[in-house]
Formats: C-alpha cells, structure tokens, sequence
C-alpha cells in the first residue's frame, strides 16, 4: 500500500467513518480523477452504495452543480469533492448539509498535500481546534502582525468561533482536508489594516511585487501589488463591494501540515493565519456572494483581548 493508498484509507475509515449501508458520493474533474479512484476504491471495501461522478473542469469554472446534481447530492449520507473549483460555499453543498449529508471538500489539492493527511493527528488537531475556537467566541478584539508587514485589526464580538477538525462522522458535518483551523466571519465592517499576502489570492513565487490589501470598515479598498494585484481586482470586479468584504479571520492548528505555496495546506499549518474575501454564509455571515478567497500569512502574532496566542508562529497558548 502506497501513502495516496493509506491516505485514502484514512479519509474513508477515520474521518469519515463510511458505514457498510451507507451511500457515498465522489465528485472530481480531469486533473483530480485518479485521486477520486483511490478513494473511491477505498471506500467500496466498506459499503457497496460509492459513486464516482466525472465533472467537466471548464464547466465548473464558469457554473455551479447543475440541479440533478444537486438533487443527487441532497440524497447521499456523504459526498467527497476533489476537483479544481472549491464546493465549500456553494449553495448545493449547503443544501446537502442541511439535508444531512456529511461532506469533505479538497479544492485543488496536490498528492504531496493528500499524502500528509496519513501523518495528521485527528485526535490532536480537533482539540486544539475547538479550544481555539471557543476563545474566538468569547473574543471581542483581535490584532495580528507579522514579519511581512501584516498589521490588521478584526472585531470579533458576537461572533461564534467554528472548529475545522477533519473529523465528520455525525450528520450534516462538513470540513476540509487537511483540516486544522479555527474560524469566525468577524463583525461586518470592522476590520482594519494592511494585510500583506503570503499564499492564496493566485499568489505565485514569479510574481515581482506583494499582493497588499488595505483593509478599511471590513472591506478591501485598494488591492496593490503589481500583476496579482490586477488578477484579482479582475476577478472581483463582477461581485462589486460584496466580494470585497472580509467575510472570515481563521487560525491554523495542523502539526503535520507543510507550507506548500498551496493556500488549502498552508491556512491549515499551526503558526499561520488567514483571512477571507467574500462568501462568509459558511461561517455563520450573511454575505452570500459567489466567491471566497483565502488569503494566508505566515509566522504571524495573535493577539486576543489582550491575551497572546501566536509569537512568530509558535502557540503560547496555555
């Protein structure tokens, strides 16, 4: 058995925990479908009721599921979506939860990424997840920093702080893998500063200039930064303030995950944080806009109501 094997093994057996009767739905495009046969093979050797669904790449980026799919998703016990346009803040994934399903989303994951899941404490990671994310329920005010220049101020009060821990095993769940973050949608309108980027937004190491948003009442008021500044102001534009609008602060709590340059792995590495523009529905908002774009930086320092939780990276929770 090879790592994507055991991987798999553990997506299926352990988060999952797929029963014998239970029915399961993959759903991958080209570049994700020898990954969605693994897991479809490992989860026929605990229920007969797998289905493996083939979608097309390009109609993804530009539509969301069809509603025959979305019916079908509604009827399953669980879905897996490995393809290259996120299903997390869809509204057919969200209409799935509600009807029960549990759902793992892994927005362009690598086989790198995917093989470290077999190293991932679950056990571990859930804890400090949920112990992150009742202090991001009883935080009022958030300030984080770091070395590239970050500086950002999040108001927090009334929100309820959501644990990301790759375990589903009870209706309606849903996660990302590889999990490992706690997370909120922060006060609309009050988050401010500067928020320098290190991973995500279609940040490559080519591009010459840093992707600076200025952050200003809870929304990016100027995007600079050369060409990724102008790659993302194009693919905002069409959402207008909405898709401006920070719509999730998140912290990550994954030991075993690596800075890839792959923002689905690095906002899950302990010692980063990351924020959002866009969809914050997922996490309790009320922004339901048709893009959600993570923006991570390492090494940060958080700060909660005074109470530091990051120096540099490393956890000085108590």
């Amino acid at each position: 058995m090879n790592k994507l094997q055991k991987a798999a093994q553990i997506v299926i057996n352990r988060c999952m925990e797929i029963q014998k009767n239970e029915s399961l739905l993959i759903i991958a495009d080209e570049p994700y479908i020898d990954l969605a046969q693994i897991l479809f093979h490992a989860a026929a050797k605990r229920s007969r009721h797998i289905h493996l669904l083939q979608v097309d790449s390009q109609y993804l980026q530009k539509d969301q599921v069809c509603e025959p799919v979305a019916q079908m998703m509604r009827s399953m016990n669980a879905i897996i979506a490995v393809t290259s346009v996120s299903f997390s803040h869809i509204p057919a994934r969200r209409e799935a939860s509600r009807a029960g399903a549990r759902i793992i989303t892994m927005p362009a994951i690598t086989n790198e990424t995917f093989t470290r899941i077999a190293d991932m404490d679950f056990t571990r990671i859930s804890r400090l997840s949920r112990k992150l994310a009742d202090i991001l329920t009883i935080a009022k005010q958030i300030h984080i920093s770091a070395p590239n220049g970050s500086k950002l101020y999040v108001s927090a009060a009334h929100c309820k702080g959501l644990a990301d821990t790759g375990i589903i095993n009870t209706p309606g769940a849903f996660c990302n893998l590889p999990a490992g973050e706690a997370c909120i949608a922060p006060e609309a309108g009050k988050t401010e500063g500067e928020w320098v980027v290190d991973s995500g937004m279609g940040v490559t190491p080519e591009d010459p200039d840093r992707l600076i948003l200025n952050i200003q009442q809870g929304r990016a008021v100027r995007i600079l930064g050369g060409e990724s500044a102008q790659r993302l102001r194009r693919q905002l534009a069409p959402y207008g303030a909405a898709g401006r609008q920070v719509g999730e602060f998140a912290i990550g709590t994954n030991y075993a995950a690596r800075i890839s340059g792959y923002p689905l792995e690095d906002e899950k590495v302990l010692g980063t944080v990351h924020i959002a523009l866009g969809n914050d529905v997922s996490f309790g908002g009320s922004n339901d806009c048709p893009v959600h774009l993570d923006a991570v930086v390492y090494k940060a320092t958080v700060t909660i109501d005074g109470r530091k939780i990051l120096d540099n990276g490393k956890l000085v929770l108590e």
